[in-house]
């Protein structure tokens, strides 16, 4: 299969995604994954980071739309599509011990389907499905403010049942559809990083299920964001470059 990028800077990444098509037309999986695998080899990732450093002006931008999640990793988002609503993103977990690790991320679906390669490390990986099995505390997710804070509005509690579970190496690209509900869980001390290409956003709000409740209190929870600064980018994506 041909190189699709080859050196390629952000710009010119954007410019592909935004000619490539509708990325919310049934072939996502197909476009997003030649996009995913060209960018994943790590030259190419090792370039394409060593030029966004270079660009204050594109890490300013980078930085005001990236986030540190709840689920204890940094979602840098590098680029988004105006045409296709598509956003590429680099998910970067620091090294930890067993010991210093949070527990497995709460079970969710998403508002998207998406396409990931993972660039450095390794997680376990489980899918679910509703049906009779372990009781959860189950939540409506909703983004607020453009991603300044997200909402968890109670919904009750629901049962699921775990489908799969597979340890997922560095190499490996896949694709998930919005609605599987699944979560992850690091299984190795070193640094894990991913990049991903989310697609068109085609519902509201998403679902998550956890083992204890977000307040005793009940009523809607919420949790903000913390974004990292121009220097935390620098950072970030010097100590990345590193472990490439």
């Amino acid at each position: 299969m041909a190189q699709l990028f080859a050196r390629t800077l952000l710009p010119e990444v954007r410019d592909h995604l935004e000619t490539t098509g509708h990325l919310g037309d049934g072939k996502l999986s197909e476009r997003a994954g030649a996009v995913v695998r060209s960018l994943a080899k790590h030259d190419e990732m090792r370039y394409l980071i060593d030029q966004t450093l270079s660009d204050d002006g594109q890490l300013a931008e980078i930085a005001a739309r990236s986030y540190y999640h709840a689920n204890s990793f940094l979602k840098l988002v590098l680029a988004v599509g105006d045409e296709n609503a598509w956003k590429l993103r680099l998910h970067v977990w620091h090294p930890q011990s067993e010991s210093d690790r949070p527990p497995r991320e709460d079970i969710h679906s998403h508002r998207w389907d998406f396409t990931t390669a993972l660039l450095l490390g390794e997680y376990n990986a489980r899918e679910y499905m509703i049906a009779p099995g372990e009781e959860y505390h189950h939540y409506k997710y909703t983004p607020v403010r453009a991603d300044q804070f997200f909402s968890l509005e109670p919904m009750g509690t629901g049962q699921l049942a775990q489908m799969c579970e597979s340890i997922v190496p560095a190499g490996t690209i896949y694709h998930l559809d919005h609605r599987v509900l699944h979560s992850i869980a690091r299984s190795h001390d070193g640094p894990t990083a991913t990049l991903v290409l989310q697609g068109p956003t085609v519902r509201d709000s998403t679902n998550v299920y956890r083992t204890t409740p977000v307040s005793e209190k009940g009523g809607v929870g919420q949790v903000y964001v913390a974004r990292p600064s121009v220097q935390q980018l620098r950072a970030e994506l010097t100590q990345l470059l590193r472990w490439l």
